[in-house]
């Protein structure tokens, strides 16, 4: 069997799915752009060359990319094409993937009602982007969420005429990091600086509350940024005069994989401070934990990390014992001053993220997916 994954963008969410699809009776054949598989190097170092590359970059000419796209794949003469990632020249994909004709494509959707709640609108782009969306709905039969809380909301978007599957945003395969409470207590907000993805006035206004209260409590800001806004978070971050509590933040557009992943096995939680309603994709309405997934959902899982969460997001089932759900700043200040005070009582939280972590081993995960892999 050959599959073929097409990932030009996301690269930590295409990382676990080309880890899946490694089998010894599977041959992997990924399709990506020079930025995305430099990033591919930096996750997979020595490994890289376990699997085949097909880099092509965009150009001014869309439909020459297209075509080179087109036959690259149609070499390979491919059994399963993974699409992980579709974000813009959605009618183009479609007359691609149309031409192909392969047996089963897969595209992963990442934001539902930005792909089945489109709709028609006097701006060109927009009218574009919901035709080329209706027309991938159209052909494609099979589809991903990396979320299980996303799965009866993808059902019914589908009216349950397609094939759904659930492959997750990572799998654990590494130890987790055994940490204690010392000194401080350190969190970390993974992502990038993005004003519609995240609200850091709760990151400011729980620094101010913790120097109040004298505890020892550092936050890292572990993203980069590509706008103003990202860079004033950096710049007031920067500007902070504190003695008890601190603020890490990156003054670049991307932490590099190491520091990244060697921030997140020092960190005591995973805090969550996702604009739960939000609208990213042409004004479209969307919710995180129903019909859009948290990215730092799975480097908690990948890490074996405990999650600081506002109440109100949506988790998965399985990850809900390693969460702290909180209401206000206050009272997440009153929880970490207490656990900050008996510091044992870390080791819980600690032992259970690692137990949910183990739920999203590659083996488990193929088994919980046997139409893709095959597993009973």
């Amino acid at each position: 069997m050959k599959t073929g994954i097409l990932e030009m963008e996301h690269f930590e969410g295409a990382y676990p799915i080309i880890q899946l699809f490694d089998m010894p009776a599977n041959q992997v054949v990924v399709f990506t752009n020079t930025y995305t598989y430099h990033r591919f190097v930096e996750l997979f170092k020595e490994d890289i060359d376990r699997f085949q590359w097909v880099v092509i970059d965009k150009t001014r000419n869309r439909l020459l990319f297209f075509w080179r796209l087109y036959k690259a794949a149609k070499k390979h003469q491919l059994d399963l094409f993974y699409v992980n990632t579709i974000s813009n020249n959605h009618l183009l994909y479609a007359w691609m993937l149309g031409l192909l004709r392969i047996h089963r494509v897969v595209l992963t959707v990442h934001d539902l009602n930005c792909m089945f709640r489109s709709h028609w609108s006097i701006k060109l782009r927009q009218s574009l982007h919901h035709i080329g969306k209706k027309a991938l709905i159209k052909r494609i039969k099979e589809f991903n969420v990396i979320s299980e809380a996303m799965i009866e909301n993808i059902r019914e978007a589908t009216r349950n005429e397609k094939t759904i599957h659930n492959l997750p945003g990572s799998v654990f395969r590494i130890e987790q990091t055994v940490l204690t409470i010392n000194n401080y207590i350190h969190l970390v907000v993974c992502g990038a600086l993005e004003k519609k993805r995240r609200d850091y006035s709760q990151v400011f206004d729980l620094v101010k509350a913790a120097e109040e209260k004298q505890l020892p409590l550092y936050i890292t800001l572990l993203g980069g940024y590509v706008d103003e806004f990202g860079r004033s978070i950096v710049q007031k971050a920067q500007t902070l005069n504190t003695k008890y509590a601190r603020l890490t933040v990156y003054d670049s557009s991307l932490v590099p994989q190491d520091e990244f992943d060697k921030q997140l096995n020092n960190a005591h939680f995973i805090l969550i401070t996702d604009v739960i309603d939000t609208a990213i994709c042409f004004a479209i309405p969307e919710t995180y934990g129903r019909t859009k997934s948290s990215g730092n959902v799975f480097d908690g899982i990948k890490h074996a990390r405990p999650f600081i969460v506002p109440a109100p997001l949506r988790m998965p089932a399985n990850l809900e014992s390693s969460c702290y759900r909180y209401s206000s700043n206050n009272q997440l200040i009153v929880f970490l001053s207490k656990l900050y005070e008996n510091r044992n009582d870390y080791m819980s939280w600690q032992q259970q993220a690692l137990a949910n972590s183990k739920e999203y081993t590659i083996d488990k995960v193929r088994a919980r997916n046997p139409a893709l892999f095959g597993v009973s």
